[in-house]
């Protein structure tokens, strides 16, 4: 496939609805007039993005030629938004008569279909330095590359994604809608298991990486024209920083709009603390952006490198009262431990039939770590303060402390600022937070 120029509007302090519907429809309208049906992947509401914005823009480029946009959620294996609030999340207050908001049932066999192979040379070659373990995390033949089935009923896939610091992928968007976002249980395991080896620290905001490589290539097999519109928003007021449409292709896009991601969702520290709460963000009508510990791991994942050896990370989300609906039996079996406990011990975990990617949920929730005398010592103690009691964290190897208390810890901090070895950071999870001497 010949990847097309990107067509890009960058603006400060904030681009408007308008800047990115021109650019939209430019791209849209160099896309063949005879392609009648259009799939916008778009992500959950777990991301913050101008999802029904886009998806107005992206409906009125086609529209009087195409005679279906529907979206489809890339939830990976998140839990499932509602009807109301997905069609809210990608229609707005708009109707569309001829639209339909989907579901990706990644764990259904009847909703994926192969369209391709990554074969196990390749797959060791992506594992790198760590290839050594794959056999060992189950990977040990050749893999089908599979995929929602619905994509293939459509002449045009659009990628509408928000691009930035991803702790598995290096940066979010472009081709991750598809890989992992509406790809099979195996996809989204060897994706996570190449990158959560390499460590959040490693690979978060790195590129190029490999795991972005895999997903980049992956994509070529994917037998429908694809259109990626790439976002990069400002955490600090969600400002629009920059739009980046690319008619066919996903590679570019992404490249130019993390290099500008670099500049707005990175924050840098001149040392690391011994002690930093990271809490969790409400919207903007006061419910929680993260509904559960698998997505809240954000605030470790965003927040780790500003936290000195031996130092304490505390995630604030008082809302939070489950794991994950897909991974929690599994993860409160094992526990969370670091990869070098689980690579050292790998009965711990295959006498719960744990999968890779529960292994990877616990181990990016733990952070670093290593293994002395056959005891486990963490680089950091991750501490969660949520409604999950503390007998239970105690149970599945995890840190508690009190809500109430941590509360009034934040509402007494500066926020954002170091002070008495301290960082308090509100609305943790979008903002990736870096040491600056590393």
């Amino acid at each position: 496939m010949i990847e097309e120029p990107v067509l890009q509007a960058v603006g400060a302090p904030a681009l408007g609805p308008s800047d990115t519907a021109a650019l939209v429809g430019d791209a849209l309208s160099r896309t063949p007039a005879a392609e009648r049906r259009v799939l916008v992947i778009v992500p959950d509401d777990t991301r913050k993005a101008p999802v029904a914005d886009v998806f107005a823009a992206i409906h009125a480029a086609v529209q009087g030629r195409a005679e279906q946009v529907d979206a489809m959620i890339a939830q990976g294996t998140h839990a499932p938004m509602s009807r109301a609030a997905k069609r809210a999340w990608v229609f707005g207050g708009a109707r569309y008569l001829r639209s339909q908001v989907f579901d990706h049932a990644w764990d259904d066999p009847d909703a994926l279909t192969p369209i391709g192979v990554v074969p196990l040379d390749d797959q060791l070659e992506r594992f790198g330095e760590h290839r050594q373990s794959a056999a060992l995390l189950g990977f040990t033949s050749d893999i089908r590359i599979r995929v929602n089935a619905a994509l293939l009923k459509y002449h045009r896939l659009v990628l509408l994604t928000r691009v930035q610091p991803h702790e598995v992928a290096g940066f979010a968007g472009g081709a991750k809608q598809i890989f992992p976002g509406v790809s099979g249980p195996e996809m989204i395991s060897l994706l996570h298991a190449i990158g959560s080896l390499r460590t959040n620290r490693g690979i978060h905001g790195v590129m190029p990486n490999p795991v972005r490589g895999l997903i980049d290539d992956m994509a070529l097999n994917v037998p429908v024209p694809i259109t990626t519109i790439g976002l990069v928003i400002d955490d600090d007021g969600d400002a629009l920083r920059g739009a980046f449409v690319q008619p066919n292709g996903w590679r570019a896009c992404v490249q130019l709009a993390a290099q500008l991601s670099a500049q707005v969702n990175i924050r840098r520290v001149h040392r690391r603390v011994r002690r930093l709460i990271a809490a969790l963000p409400r919207r903007k009508d006061g419910s929680w952006l993260y509904p559960d510990l698998w997505t809240g791991a954000k605030g470790v994942l965003k927040t780790e490198d500003a936290v000195a050896d031996g130092g304490e990370l505390v995630v604030w989300a008082p809302n939070i009262t489950s794991i994950s609906d897909a991974h929690g039996e599994l993860i409160r079996r094992i526990g969370y431990h670091t990869y070098a406990y689980f690579l050292s011990k790998p009965a711990a975990w295959q006498a719960a039939n744990a999968t890779p990617l529960a292994l990877n949920g616990s181990a990016l929730m733990k952070g670093e770590g290593r293994m002395v005398d056959g005891r486990e010592h963490p680089r950091i103690d991750v501490r969660i303060a949520t409604a999950i009691p503390p007998d239970e964290c105690a149970r599945m190897n995890i840190g508690y402390e009190d809500p109430a208390a941590v509360a009034q810890e934040i509402a007494a901090a500066p926020p954002n600022t170091i002070h008495d070895d301290r960082l308090v950071i509100p609305n943790a999870g979008g903002v990736l937070w870096r040491c600056r001497a590393e």
